[in-house]
């Protein structure tokens, strides 16, 4: 999505209000993105009664509204996750209609030796902490995932893989493979490099 996102609350008797949100969020196409948002406001005598909160672009194109009839292009995309009663105003658009390439970073692989127990890692950054992108290694071994938000408005998916490598494995490639909601997929791959240890017999 192009452009800039504002968010607008409404409130009963409130004379001002602060909100704060990332001044950018990474995103994929196909994908979903979760803006984060939170906002404050001087706390009247009389509680709201009522909260209302819009978002919108900075063409003013309406992204998001309690009344629907009122979002154009962003109808049936947009969703208020955050509560309001809690001062949190995040967004979810899903799916996303621009591209923002994302690849697989921090793979690791390393020179072993036949029948040494290894680790192997990779992760992804993505902006979707609701449907994170399915991460696979292709070898089998036992899978372990672990995922991380980021000071960036993003989440980082990590999947570590441990195996015990044969000879067979030697100038094998070692691919990992990030899919995200909408279809679309990025991998990497690396080479193993199998080592046999030899020992020497001295008659």
């Amino acid at each position: 999505e192009k452009g800039m996102f504002i968010f607008l609350l409404s409130l009963f008797e409130a004379s001002s209000w602060t909100a704060e949100v990332p001044v950018s969020v990474s995103c994929l196409q196909g994908s979903c993105i979760v803006i984060p948002c939170s906002f404050n406001y001087p706390e009247p005598e009389n509680k709201p009664s009522e909260f209302t909160g819009i978002w919108f672009k900075d063409t003013y194109e309406v992204s998001y509204h309690t009344d629907s009839s009122n979002i154009t292009d962003y109808r049936g995309r947009t969703e208020l996750v955050g509560n309001l009663r809690q001062k949190n105003c995040s967004l979810r658009i899903d799916p996303l209609h621009r591209n923002y390439d994302k690849n697989i970073s921090n793979v690791l692989i390393i020179v072993t030796y036949v029948g040494e127990v290894v680790s192997v890692s990779c992760s992804v950054s993505h902006s979707c902490p609701s449907d994170p992108p399915l991460l696979t290694w292709s070898h089998s071994g036992t899978p372990s995932i672990q995922s991380q938000q980021q000071t960036n408005s993003q989440w980082e998916e990590k999947l570590t893989l441990t195996f015990r490598p044969s000879i067979a494995d030697n100038n094998q490639p070692l691919v990992c493979t990030a899919a995200y909601k909408g279809g679309m997929t990025v991998s990497s791959s690396k080479t193993i490099n199998v080592k046999c240890k030899w020992t020497t017999s001295v008659f």
